[in-house]
């Protein structure tokens, strides 16, 4: 397995304005975040009101602050400084793929040759990706199951990786629910 020296979660908005986690996409990335934690360094960004940082066990969140949102689409955030955070990471896993952030994101990681992955997980903005697909700008698409994958399309794409089944190529690994499990970029997934 390749040793990985940093990884980095980002999802548009972690927390309401009362602090609690937004919902269900928000609580999946933190949780995953977290677990990836006891594996690697891993960090969270994200976005809102007011600059903030917290460390939770071994995973240290960013808020960035006063993001510009894209249009105004509250679930659209980008901010300058989240260019320094993809700088500091060997891995980055986007939890939105058709937001601003996220191909603005993808575009740096490939030029600083860093690894770029993305979860859809319903929703969006406006974005790049409403007037060319940004699929491939991705070293892969990570689905929670094979569902999710056939829901966005993706069962025969070769980018796109079931995360409980993805076997090839191991780039890091984290415990998924109490089994332990790979991101990986490979070709073909396992059977479910």
């Amino acid at each position: 397995m390749t040793e990985i020296s940093s990884v980095l979660h980002i999802v548009p908005s972690l927390f309401t304005k009362s602090g609690y986690i937004a919902g269900g996409a928000e609580r999946y990335a933190f949780e995953l975040a977290r677990h990836m934690a006891d594996q690697a360094p891993t960090r969270l960004v994200s976005f809102g009101e007011q600059d903030r940082y917290e460390n939770v066990g071994g995973l240290t969140v960013r808020i960035i602050g006063k993001p510009w949102h894209v249009r105004g689409q509250h679930h659209n955030p980008v901010a300058l400084s989240l260019f320094a955070e993809l700088r500091k990471a060997q891995v980055t896993h986007c939890h939105q793929q058709h937001i601003l952030a996220s191909s603005l994101a993808a575009v740096a990681c490939r030029l600083l040759r860093r690894g770029i992955f993305v979860s859809d997980h319903g929703g969006g903005g406006w974005d790049i990706s409403a007037y060319v697909s940004t699929d491939a700008w991705y070293h892969g698409h990570l689905h929670v199951s094979k569902y999710s994958r056939k829901i966005f399309g993706q069962e025969e794409k070769p980018f796109a990786h079931n995360l409980r089944r993805c076997r090839h190529r191991k780039v890091f690994a984290r415990p998924i629910s109490a089994a332990r499990t790979n991101y990986s970029v490979c070709r073909q997934d396992t059977a479910p």
